[in-house]
């Protein structure tokens, strides 16, 4: 571990944490329930009256710039996966606070993981491409058949692009992988939210995204252990 590049990159994360968090709170001040129907009147109205913490993200990303770079070594793409776990975790937390996915987020990852795998070789590009179109058209299948038998919003659409984007860094073969984990952490997770609210009942929403992004980081630390980096 190089405390000079961990150092750094808590700096670097802090930075970004703080234009994110000022990115997004402009973005839920102009929301409708119209560009989020699967939150309702009543959620949305929470999130734009409800009072952010302004240090959260930044505290945040720069604690996860921090992990992140001393779990990973830098070299030979290391960088580039530095960037792919922050982001992960970042996505996590806005998804946690806000239950939104932005895709002004989501997509810039997307591409970086095409762009990756055209000059690192991760894994191969057509590979990375088919991992992009699984990852979006099954968390896509899942929303739809959802909604024609139940008529209600299961799913985020900022979910079916965040599995996009880690199919285009991980590849079509971790796609099923990733999706299975995030649905076993959501079990758990959901289980647990329904026990901590003394009520015995699941919360009304609970974000995917988290789990997504947890099941992706894990697959990554095996990867790159199996890779000996």
């Amino acid at each position: 571990m190089n405390l000079g590049v961990v150092t750094g990159m808590i700096a670097l994360g802090g930075t970004g944490g703080v234009w994110v968090q000022s990115r997004l709170d402009r973005w839920i001040v102009n929301l409708t329930e119209l560009d989020v129907p699967w939150l309702g009147h009543e959620q949305v109205q929470v999130l734009h009256l409800r009072s952010r913490h302004p240090w959260i993200f930044p505290f945040l990303a720069a604690a996860g710039a921090g992990v992140t770079a001393a779990v990973i070594p830098p070299g030979q793409g290391g960088w580039a996966l530095i960037g792919l776990q922050w982001s992960l975790l970042l996505l996590a937390f806005i998804d946690m606070e806000t239950q939104l996915l932005p895709d002004k987020l989501t997509l810039p990852l997307l591409w970086a993981g095409l762009l990756f795998n055209s000059v690192e070789s991760w894994v191969p590009l057509d590979e990375a491409v088919w991992g992009a179109v699984a990852g979006y058209s099954l968390l896509a299948g899942v929303y739809w058949i959802f909604r024609a038998a139940t008529g209600r919003e299961g799913l985020g659409r900022g979910d079916f692009k965040l599995l996009a984007a880690v199919g285009a860094w991980l590849g079509l073969a971790d796609v099923p992988v990733v999706l299975m984990g995030s649905a076993l952490l959501g079990v758990v997770g959901s289980g647990v939210l329904g026990w901590w609210g003394r009520k015995g009942t699941l919360p009304r929403v609970v974000p995917f995204g988290p789990f997504i992004s947890l099941a992706a980081c894990g697959v990554l630390w095996f990867n790159l252990h199996g890779r000996g980096l």
